[in-house]
C-alpha cells in the first residue's frame, strides 16, 4: 500500500541532529502511513551509521550539488499523496503529521496544508511564527517575509505542477518554488497550531546567526532577472516577478548604502530605472507593507 505522506530530508554530516529529526517523524499519535526519505550527500561523520539503525528509512547516499539537488532527488522517489520537507537539524512537533492528514482528508480539494513554526535555541523556544497572515501563501511573505516553507505540506498534484527546485539558487530556491506554486493558485488550508520546529545552532543552514544578506540580495537579483526573461509582459507572472525585482533592487541598494558603497547603490538604482522606471514606487509600496508587518515577523 502506498504511503499517505512522504517526508524528504536532505542531509550531510548531521550525526549530532539527524536522530531527533527521524524520531519526530516516527511519532505515532494517530499518524497516517508515512515514508521517510533521507537523501545524504556522502556524510563522513557517523551519520550513515545512525541512519542504519532505522531500517524503515529510505536512504540514498551519494554526492549532490547542493541542498536543493538533494531535495529534488528525494521528491523524484516519493510515493505519498502528500509531500513535506524536514531539515536534518529540525523536527516535527508531536501530532503534526496526524493533523496534516486530517486536514487533507477533510478538504479533498486542498492543494496545501500549512501550520505554524517555532524557532528553538538551546532547548528554549525563542520565536513563534503562527499568525494566519504568515501561513497564508502570499506574495509579501515570499518576496520579503517569512515563507514557512517546511511548515507547508503539498498534495502530489501540486508538486507535479510546480516541478523541481531550481538548484541555481542555493539560498532562494525555496522562495522561488513557492512563487511558482502561488502562480498556480493553490487552495491552502491553514492549521491553527505550530507543527514545525527550526532548531537554531551554530551549524544551521537556514536559521544561523551568520549574516547572509548580501548573498540573499545577489541571488534575488539573479533569480528575478531569469524569471522576468521567461515571462510574457502583461501576465500575472510578469507583474509578480517585476514587483519582486523592485524589492530585490531596493534591498541590494540599501545594503550598499549601509556598507558605505553609495556609488554602487546609485549605479544599481539607475540601471534598473532604464528597464523599469516605476521600480521605486513598487519598492516603496512593498517596503511600507513590510514595515507594517514587522511585528508579525518578529514572532511576537
Amino acid at each position: 500500500m502506498a504511503p499517505t505522506i512522504s517526508i524528504v530530508t536532505p542531509c550531510l554530516n548531521r550525526a549530532q541532529t539527524i536522530e531527533q529529526a527521524i524520531r519526530s517523524v516516527m511519532d505515532r499519535a494517530g499518524r497516517p502511513t508515512v515514508e521517510h526519505l533521507v537523501i545524504d550527500g556522502g556524510s563522513t561523520d557517523g551519520t550513515l551509521q545512525i541512519l542504519a539503525r532505522y531500517p524503515h528509512l529510505i536512504v540514498v547516499s551519494e554526492p549532490d550539488r547542493n541542498l536543493y539537488d538533494a531535495i529534488n532527488k528525494g521528491l523524484a522517489r516519493t510515493r505519498g499523496e502528500i509531500v513535506g520537507l524536514l531539515n536534518s537539524d529540525d523536527e516535527l512537533k508531536p501530532g503534526a503529521l496526524a493533523a496534516v492528514d486530517r486536514a487533507f482528508r477533510a478538504n479533498p480539494e486542498a492543494d496545501m496544508v500549512t501550520g505554524g513554526a517555532e524557532v528553538v535555541e538551546a532547548g528554549r523556544t525563542v520565536l513563534v511564527h503562527n499568525d494566519e497572515r504568515l501561513k497564508a501563501l502570499g506574495e509579501p511573505g515570499i518576496i520579503a517575509g517569512i515563507a514557512l516553507t517546511n511548515a507547508r505540506f503539498l498534495r502530489r498534484r501540486l508538486v507535479e505542477r510546480v516541478g523541481t527546485f531550481d538548484i541555481r539558487f542555493p539560498v532562494m530556491a525555496d522562495k522561488d518554488y513557492l512563487m511558482r506554486a502561488l502562480l498556480r493558485h493553490p487552495s491552502n488550508i491553514v492549521l491553527p497550531d505550530v507543527i514545525y520546529r527550526y532548531l537554531r545552532h551554530p551549524g544551521s543552514l537556514t536559521m544561523s546567526g551568520v549574516d547572509i544578506r548580501r548573498k540573499l540580495a545577489s541571488e534575488a537579483l539573479d533569480l528575478t532577472s531569469f524569471r522576468l526573461a521567461d515571462c510574457v509582459p502583461g501576465t500575472e507572472a510578469f507583474h509578480r516577478y517585476r514587483r519582486w525585482r523592485a524589492w530585490a533592487v531596493g534591498y541590494a541598494a540599501g545594503l550598499d548604502i549601509m556598507s558605505g558603497h553609495g556609488r554602487e547603490a546609485l549605479k544599481c538604482a539607475a540601471t534598473e530605472l532604464q528597464s523599469d522606471p516605476a521600480w521605486p514606487l513598487r519598492f516603496a509600496a512593498l517596503a511600507l507593507a513590510h514595515w507594517r508587518e514587522r511585528g508579525i515577523r518578529s514572532g511576537l
